[in-house]
Formats: C-alpha cells, sequence, structure tokens
C-alpha cells in the first residue's frame, strides 16, 4: 500500500510539473506573440510615414503646390517636415540634370540643420548652410562638392520604378555616423525627371526595442529582406564590421539556428519550438508588410528556461514522498486532484480576454479595486471610458471576422500607446478602459489624447479592406486626497462609481462631438436637452 501510494504521489508530482511547464509555455508563446504584434505595429507605423511623406510630396510637385525648379520653396518644405516627423533625418530632391536641394537634422542633438543646394545651370555651383536650432544662419559655404545625385543608389532605384515607392539597404548615414535607409519616388515633369526622398533613421527602432520588456536572456530584432541586422533589444555577440552588419555576422547560436543557407530567418506559423547545444527555445517571427512589395520582420526568441527557471527545485526528494505516503491513502487522492488541475491555465482564462490578450473586466475591476485601496499621494489619478466610433458598420458590414480583427489591432495600437504603469482593459464590446497615474490631471488628459491619436493615426486593414476607425473617450479622476478606510465592499462600489463617472462622461461628451476627450463635467446634463 505504501509503495502504491508513494508511486501515486510521484506521478501526481511529476504531472504536476508537467502542467506547470506546459501552462508556462503557454503564458510564454502568448507573451512572445503579443510582444511581436505590439513591435510589428510600431515598426509598420515608424516606416509608413517616411513613405507617406515621400509620396505627398510627390503629389505637391506633381500639382505645382511645389515647384521642382524652386530650390528655396523646397527647403522650406523640408524644414517643416523635419521639426514636425521625428524619425526624418534628411528630405531631398535629385534632378536628372544633377541639380540637388538637401536639407537634414544637424548638431549633437539634432535641433540644428544643415542644407545644400546644387545648381548646374548655367554653370555647377554649390551653396551649403548651417542654421541653429533657433533657425538662424551660422554659416555658409561655396565650396565646390562633387556630390550627383544620380550615382546614389535611392536615385537608381527609384529611376527603374517610375511612379513606385522604393527603399535602399540600410546603409550607415555620413553625417551621423547612424543606421538608416532612403525612401524614394521619381516624377516626371516638363523640365525632365526628378526622384524626391527622404532619410530615416534607424536608431528609435533600437531605442524601442531597448526598452521592450522580454526575459533574462531573451533577444527582440528587425530585419529587412536582405538580413540586414537593423536593430535589436540588447548588444549583438558578433563583431559588426563596416556598414549595417547582416543577421548571419552577429548572429548568437540560437538566432542562427533560425537562418535558412541565405542569412534570413524562417517563418513559422505561431510560435517555433527548437534546441541548441541541448538548450531549448521558443521563437516568434512576424512579418512587416511596410508598403505593398516591400517587407521587413520582427523577431522574438528566448530559452525556455527564461519561463521554467522556478520549476527547477520544486523536485520533492523520494524520502519526502514516503513520509507523505504513510498519511494514507486519504491524503494521496487529494494531493492527485490538485497536482494535475491545470490551475495557471484556468487563472489566464479567467483573468485575460481571449481576443485581445488585455485583462478583461474582472481583471481591470480587482486592479482598480486594489489601486483605490492604497491611492497615490500627491499624484493624479484618472480613469478613461473609450468606444471605438464607426466599429458597428465593421461588423454589419464585413462581419464579426472582420470586428475581432479589428478589435485585436486596436487592442495592439493603445497597448503600444501607454506608459509604464498604465493598466488597459478590454470591458467588452469595443468598450476598453484605461487606468492612469500622473503627476497632474492635465498630463492624464494628454496621455488619454495620445491613445486616441494611436487609434486613428492610420487605417486598420483587415482581409485588403481599409476601416478608417477612431475614438471617444470620456474621463473621470478620483479624489486621491480621501482614503476609504471601510471594507471591501464600499470600496468595490467606489471603483464601479469611478467607472460610472467616465461612462457618463463619454456618453454625454460623445452626443456632442466624437473623437476627442471628454473631461468628467465638460458636459452637463441641460447642455445635452438644448
Amino acid at each position: 500500500m505504501i509503495v502504491t501510494q508513494a508511486l501515486t504521489l510521484l506521478v501526481a508530482l511529476w504531472s504536476d510539473r508537467q502542467n506547470s511547464e506546459q501552462a508556462l509555455k503557454t503564458q510564454a508563446q502568448s507573451s512572445l506573440e503579443q510582444l511581436v504584434r505590439v513591435t510589428s505595429d510600431n515598426v509598420r507605423s515608424y516606416l509608413q510615414s517616411a513613405a507617406q511623406i515621400v509620396q505627398v510630396n510627390r503629389a505637391n510637385m506633381a500639382s505645382g503646390l511645389i515647384s521642382a525648379d524652386d530650390p528655396s520653396g523646397q527647403l522650406m518644405n523640408f524644414q517643416a517636415l523635419l521639426d514636425s516627423v521625428p524619425q526624418l533625418n534628411g528630405v531631398l530632391v535629385g534632378h536628372a540634370d544633377g541639380r540637388f536641394t538637401f536639407a537634414r537634422r544637424d548638431g549633437p542633438d539634432n535641433t540644428e540643420r544643415f542644407t545644400r543646394v546644387i545648381e548646374v545651370r548655367p554653370e555647377r555651383r554649390v551653396l551649403t548652410s548651417t542654421y541653429n536650432q533657433t533657425g538662424t544662419l551660422t554659416s555658409q559655404s561655396s565650396e565646390p562638392n562633387d556630390y550627383d545625385p544620380r550615382t546614389r543608389p535611392w536615385f537608381t532605384l527609384a529611376q527603374q520604378k517610375p511612379g513606385a515607392v522604393v527603399w535602399t539597404e540600410p546603409y550607415i548615414f555620413a553625417s551621423s555616423g547612424q543606421p538608416g535607409v532612403t525612401v524614394a519616388s521619381s516624377l516626371g515633369t516638363p523640365g525632365g525627371s526628378l526622384v524626391i526622398g527622404a532619410d530615416v533613421q534607424l536608431r528609435q527602432l533600437a531605442d524601442f526595442l531597448t526598452g521592450v520588456q522580454i526575459s533574462a536572456n531573451g533577444r527582440a530584432f528587425i530585419t529587412d529582406a536582405g538580413g540586414h541586422a537593423i536593430a535589436t533589444s540588447r548588444a549583438w555577440p558578433g563583431e559588426p564590421g563596416i556598414g549595417v552588419p547582416l543577421l548571419s555576422e552577429v548572429a548568437d547560436p540560437a538566432l542562427r539556428a533560425l537562418l535558412d543557407d541565405r542569412g534570413l530567418p524562417v517563418t513559422h506559423e505561431g510560435a517555433h519550438w527548437y534546441e541548441v547545444n541541448g538548450q531549448q527555445f521558443a521563437a516568434v517571427l512576424r512579418p512587416v508588410e511596410v508598403q505593398p512589395g516591400v517587407n521587413w520582420m520582427v523577431g522574438v526568441y528566448a530559452p525556455t528556461t527564461d519561463f521554467t527557471a522556478g520549476l527547477n527545485g520544486s523536485r520533492s526528494p523520494l524520502l519526502f514522498v514516503l513520509l507523505v505516503s504513510l498519511g494514507g491513502s486519504l491524503l494521496a487522492w487529494p494531493i492527485v486532484l490538485r497536482a494535475t488541475r491545470p490551475l495557471a491555465e484556468l487563472q489566464r482564462q479567467a483573468t485575460t480576454d481571449y481576443l485581445t490578450g488585455l485583462p478583461n473586466r474582472a481583471s481591470f475591476m480587482a486592479q482598480l479595486n486594489e489601486t483605490l485601496r492604497d491611492p497615490p499621494h500627491g499624484a493624479a489619478l484618472g480613469v478613461a471610458m473609450f468606444d471605438l466610433d464607426g466599429f458597428k458598420q465593421v461588423n454589419d458590414t464585413f462581419g464579426h471576422h472582420a470586428g475581432d480583427e479589428v478589435l485585436h489591432a486596436v487592442g495592439a495600437r493603445m497597448l503600444a500607446a501607454l506608459r509604464v504603469g498604465d493598466t488597459l482593459g478590454r470591458l467588452g464590446g469595443d468598450e476598453f478602459a484605461l487606468l492612469i497615474q500622473a503627476n497632474s490631471r492635465e498630463e492624464v488628459r494628454l496621455r488619454v489624447e495620445g491613445v486616441l491619436d494611436a487609434i486613428a493615426r492610420r487605417p486598420i486593414i483587415v482581409d485588403g479592406v481599409s476601416h478608417e476607425l477612431a475614438s471617444t473617450a470620456g474621463l473621470a479622476f478620483h479624489d486621491t486626497g480621501t482614503r476609504t478606510t471601510h471594507t471591501t465592499e464600499p470600496r468595490a462600489e467606489s471603483s464601479a462609481q469611478l467607472i460610472s463617472r467616465a461612462d457618463t462622461a463619454l456618453i454625454r461628451g460623445k452626443r456632442r462631438e466624437k473623437g476627442r476627450v471628454w473631461v468628467e463635467g465638460e458636459v452637463t446634463m441641460p447642455t445635452l436637452f438644448r
């Protein structure tokens, strides 16, 4: 009997470990996939802005709003773009006859400007100027320069594909020593063909990945169709050479196992589990379509021991098992039942929204209750309710599959716009809630506006169909000067009241104007019935 019970306990403990490992692997896979989705959205948004700038400049020159033969007017436009689009390093126009107009960021903090204009008629002239952060001219030179835009990769690529937006391979900008790419498009004019381009800085992508929370030994990376090591969340183990290195040159063994013979990552459906030198790894790779025909890739990989390390010391010694077995069969059976129950998975299902991966209503309310139990002093605490404008038409016209994809994309965009400490949850349907702590109520409102901007910044593409969506938010603040000292029941009621006040601000404000933040009290009941 003792041997039977000992074997039963050993099997139970082994089963518990297996279930725990499986639950942790499932959780790790979900975390990696969510991380890749959010990173992909940020990379796509970051890069598409540059392509849009090129297309807008091309349209303005084609229509005559910007003269192709007026370098001064072009430079004014370029300066405005550099002031408003942080990912741009420079903006340029090159002509088939060798003329060139260029403006770029300059100085140690990128607040100064450098411009160069090359004229070829009636003779070649070069004018180079620099400006300080206030726009004041600080130096000017007319020294000769042999730069010829027609020999540059961005010019020749654009000329090979008239009218299309083309991307160079990543390279090191001579001005800043930082990696970047040039986006360009050609245009035929009565005065001859020209190419409009924009230099895109890539170091912000590396800064973004550095702040990504993966695991102790995991790595996130970004690569292009050529396999270049564009950005990584931590330093590459290999020694990079001149220029932007290839993944195959700097990869560690775990990443090298993901590359094919050409040095390009091999994609798999969902998470990919593999072994390197006896150690198991998990990887998620996702293509990012910057624009039709231009694909980059975001990847995340980590050893599974990063997620299961806590289980290594959980095996009980045989002596302990034998002693417990002496307790009899009445003790053994409940332990078996408890050990084989997938608690981690049940908890995940109970607290996580299945569609977006965000906390569900119960989980969000629990976090709100916990925050209100001990609210921060000297800080502003706000709850915002979000409702998507135009979502019903997506469901009614394209079906619930499209609606689910839209909600998933919206959740990822909102999550990417948050800061550490913010709590975002999906309460149901197209209703989201956000808990924010900040130094002031104005800062809370501005951060909610930032989330609205992230949602509406660009269309959501589902099955080739573009959906223009926006959101309206209602915002209510908790009076952090009043601490709750009653039982848990009044605290729960306080949470419900705060949610209700934010929802009321949303409903009342949405009747007045959609697509903005309405703070509680901005729209009163008498105003609604005028």
